[in-house]
């Protein structure tokens, strides 16, 4: 006898006339969100309702006063959106629905009238600065960057006249009556972000394109980010999770939060053991469910079969040094968006040293040091601290040993 197919396609609420989807994004209008959302053809004719964080998106598919929620999860240059991978965390059993990629090309937005030369302050959410922060340090060194939570809003800050720029998509402009002032700022070409659509678990709010092909989990775990080398090393290494990937990010609580993506639907045996050990291991992950992937295929699960050519004579083995200068060349580009932002920094700090003396006050706030060594702290372990301590040295005009 046949299993009957679930019938997949929404269904109203008792009582309730169907109506327009109703999805939400990360907002205000005018984000790369709202663009990656817009590319689904389920977009169309369904309300869009823009969201300030990625945890109130959440928060209202949660309610049910939205159907689905779109957030961006990872850029290729950037990294994971912690953001987001700590509001999946926390909402209360989200699960993917769709999943889509955007290319990402920043311009440089500007109230009319104001040429370069003028700008004092650049704001952005912090993955637009990771991705333009070498174009700042070379064009704008003196600019004081104002983190935000989404483009469009640092674009919103500067029609408000909160600051003069504001990095984000040039199609951002029209929506706060700015001008793009540069274009094509990003410092990393063909820099791709991926997008997740997500419903409630199990809630039937679209039907699927085609087979699932990516399973995510999430969770928090103890303990930060650079104290879980080992265990992920060791997770990576296991014959049932090869093509499983792993990003962590600080859960601003002392602890971490784990995004795992693999390769394959749940139904699939291979996936399935693979999302078992997973859970096994980390009892704190859940599963996000399975949806189609937008990137190309993951590499299956089974261990590849080893060669007896050494790597610098088999085809294989070459792309390896390739990898490594590419990535090498990545570690620069990083490097020199550092070095650009501490240089900004830098001036910043003596600025307000020099007005603090200039008023009979003394250069330094003991207090604010410690906030300052307290978030890095907690962000990035506890060589933070170190890092801080270090930083303070430079700014306060003496070189650490």
């Amino acid at each position: 006898m046949r299993t009957p197919v679930p019938d997949t396609h929404p269904r109203p609420a008792p009582g309730r006339t169907p109506g327009p989807r109703r999805l939400t994004y990360l907002g205000p209008r005018g984000t790369f969100t709202e663009r990656a959302l817009r590319t689904l053809p389920e977009a169309d004719g369904s309300h869009l309702l823009p969201a300030a964080t990625a945890a109130r998106a959440l928060e209202l598919v949660h309610r049910g006063d939205a159907d689905a929620a779109m957030l961006p999860v990872h850029n290729t240059v950037a990294g994971p959106v912690g953001d987001t991978m700590r509001a999946l965390a926390e909402s209360p059993a989200p699960g993917v629905l769709r999943e889509a990629v955007l290319t990402i090309d920043f311009a440089l937005l500007v109230r009319p009238g104001t040429p370069l030369a003028a700008v004092r302050t650049v704001s952005g959410h912090p993955h637009a600065g990771a991705q333009v922060g070498r174009w700042l340090a070379g064009r704008l060194p003196r600019a004081r960057w104002l983190p935000a939570p989404s483009n469009a809003e640092a674009a919103r800050r500067v029609r408000d006249g909160v600051c003069d720029a504001a990095v984000a998509g040039d199609f951002t402009a029209a929506h706060y009556g700015l001008r793009v002032l540069a274009a094509g700022i990003q410092d990393t070409a063909g820099a791709v972000t991926r997008f997740l659509l997500c419903a409630r678990s199990g809630a039937p709010v679209l039907p699927p394109v085609r087979p699932a092909d990516r399973t995510s989990l999430v969770g928090r775990l103890p303990g930060p980010p650079d104290t879980l080398g080992a265990l992920l090393d060791d997770l990576r290494r296991h014959p049932f999770l090869r093509g499983v990937t792993l990003h962590t990010v600080p859960d601003g609580r002392g602890g971490s939060v784990l995004f795992a993506d693999c390769p394959g639907s749940a139904e699939q045996p291979a996936t399935a053991r693979a999302v078992g050990l997973l859970r096994l291991r980390l009892p704190a992950l859940r599963s996000l469910g399975s949806y189609a992937s937008a990137l190309p295929a993951p590499p299956p699960y089974e261990r590849r079969p080893k060669t007896m050519h050494s790597e610098t004579t088999t085809t294989a083995g070459e792309a390896a040094p390739k990898d490594i200068a590419r990535l090498r060349e990545l570690i620069d580009d990083l490097d020199r968006s550092l070095i650009g932002t501490l240089k900004q920094r830098l001036a910043t700090s003596r600025e307000i040293q020099r007005i603090r003396t200039g008023g009979g006050g003394t250069p330094l706030d003991s207090g604010r040091e410690r906030s300052i060594r307290g978030r890095y702290a907690e962000e990035l372990g506890e060589g933070g601290a170190d890092l801080a301590e270090a930083l303070l040295e430079m700014c306060r005009g003496r070189s650490p040993r």
